[in-house]
């Protein structure tokens, strides 16, 4: 079996795309969900990283709110990327079944 070339940071955001597409803005806030803060600048740089590898796909919109013009940066999970997600779900679900399987559960 051969290691995941996702980390758990870009796992967990497939995972957040697989349902629909989200804002930047979004995908922040559901990681503060799970314990996870990371800059703005840290984050845009991860997604621009998943975007390079062709993972996720990424557009602009632009907004008017209380009379200013705000730019907002959305994603979608391509097909690669919907792969690249099942395939690192499928190596932890093999080592999580080889390691004893649900009886790991019990197992502290």
């Amino acid at each position: 079996m051969k290691i995941p070339d996702l980390s758990h940071l870009q796992f967990l955001v497939l995972a957040q795309l697989l349902a629909d597409e989200r804002t930047g803005r979004e995908l922040r806030a559901s990681l503060k969900g799970y314990r996870l803060r990371q800059s703005g600048p840290a984050f845009y740089q991860m997604m621009a990283r998943l975007e390079n590898a062709g993972l996720v796909s990424g557009w602009y919109t632009q907004e008017v709110i209380e009379g200013q013009m705000i730019k907002e940066r959305h994603y979608r999970v391509t097909p690669a990327g919907t792969a690249a997600w099942r395939q690192c779900r499928s190596f932890y679900e093999r080592t999580i079944e080889a390691a004893g399987g649900e009886d790991l559960a019990h197992a502290r």
